[in-house]
């Protein structure tokens, strides 16, 4: 059986910086750059004000809303779409402020005399002054997205213009779209993996895992939970250099991954899972793999409801993004990470102990919906203890927070 709640306070969080770049890129070179900035005061909510025209009645998807922007904000986006004056090689394309936060997109025409980030330095120091008279009015740094593939340009407009929506759902939908920093979630010996595992790991005595979580925690009280798990070797995403060194996963026009290699236990495997979820289970992929993760992917554009485990925490300030953001607004996707594992930015290197202890609290969650796994030598309280390190109750997240 699944007991759950929250209990425990955060502890004080370092301010949050925003700092995301793509080392190894030249920030002089010519391309479409997406940049987010955020203000100092972020609680002060001074560029704008979110109006909600419509709730939507329920439905999030019919969500409208629009920011009705101080006269910080007026200034603010005045003095951007001067930019161009000043550097002619950049041309300012669109624009989406915030209450306290503003997105655009610049193309840049033809290779920079100085780095971008000289140019957005520039941009802050009049955008400052301009809107309150003085420096100061932006936090440090700022995130940035290149846009490399064809199709990239038209998905960041849809997105920059869909902020003020989304921010809507946030509000109307708050409880799917806040951080909790201690998600108790209590087991006990009858909730254990019943499959036929070469590896005896049997829940010997009651357990309480301690999780940071985001999305709807009901999801854990559904009777039938099955776990995603996919070989490796059932299918691959295609793989690409990525500027400044390593591969990433490859992309078609609509952001999707491409898929290099699929096989026929792969679609036999989805499409199990995919009819337990439309008979109301709900499925939990540690998304390790390939194949764990895109089952993830397609279960949420079926409707399907889904728990996924993440081998880092979240920053204060996250939101799942793209068909995650509807799942979550529409009570669909719980998303969970060990409360020893703290947020931090990047991509965190899946070592074997994390797949471990993901695999395992993704078994006992699921109970009887558990699947079959091979832990390679590893002795169940060896495994149950990278769980119980992972899963401790006095963690508290201390990385740096992230902003976005």
């Amino acid at each position: 059986m699944v007991a759950f709640g929250s209990v425990g306070a955060a502890s004080a969080e370092p301010k949050n910086k925003m700092l995301q770049r793509c080392w190894g890129w030249d920030y002089r070179a010519a391309c479409i750059y997406s940049i987010t900035i955020a203000i100092a005061d972020r609680p002060s909510m001074a560029l704008g004000r979110l109006v909600v025209d419509n709730d939507g009645g329920g439905d999030p998807a019919k969500v409208v809303a629009h920011v009705e922007l101080t006269a910080a904000g007026r200034a603010v986006e005045a003095e951007w779409r001067r930019m161009g004056e000043f550097t002619p090689a950049i041309r300012p394309l669109e624009i989406q402020i915030m209450p306290d936060h503003i997105h655009f997109i610049l193309r840049v025409t033809e290779r920079l005399a100085r780095p971008l980030g000289q140019i957005i330095a520039g941009f802050k120091t009049g955008s400052s002054k301009a809107a309150t008279g003085k420096p100061g009015f932006w936090s440090e740094g700022f995130q940035d997205t290149i846009l490399f593939r064809e199709g990239q340009l038209e998905n960041m407009f849809n997105y920059v213009r869909d902020n003020p929506r989304r921010l809507a759902v946030k509000r109307l939908y708050r409880e799917f779209f806040t951080v909790r920093r201690d998600l108790a979630v209590r087991l006990t010996p009858n909730q254990q993996n019943n499959s036929d595992s070469s590896v005896d790991l049997a829940l010997a005595k009651p357990m309480t895992l301690h999780f940071q979580a985001i999305g709807n925690e009901a999801l854990l009280k559904v009777p039938a939970i099955f776990q995603v798990q996919c070989s490796r070797s059932y299918l691959a995403y295609k793989r690409v250099a990525k500027p400044g060194g390593g591969r990433k996963i490859a992309r078609d026009d609509c952001g999707r991954p491409i898929i290099e290699t699929e096989t026929g236990e792969f679609r036999e495997k989805l499409e199990v899972l995919l009819a337990m979820a439309a008979k109301g289970a709900v499925l939990i992929s540690p998304c390790i793999s390939d194949g764990e993760r895109e089952i993830a992917r397609r279960a949420m554009e079926a409707g399907a409801r889904l728990i996924t485990l993440s081998n880092k925490g979240f920053s204060k300030l996250f939101k799942p993004g793209g068909k995650a953001f509807e799942s979550a607004s529409e009570g669909r996707l719980l998303m969970l990470a060990p409360a020893a594992w703290p947020y931090q930015p990047g991509e965190k290197k899946m070592t074997r102990f994390d797949a471990c202890a993901l695999n395992r609290i993704a078994q006992l969650i699921a109970g009887e919906g558990a699947a079959e796994i091979n832990y390679h030598g590893m002795k169940p309280g060896n495994v149950d203890g990278l769980v119980a390190e992972a899963c401790r109750a006095d963690a508290r997240p201390t990385a740096q927070e992230g902003a976005r």
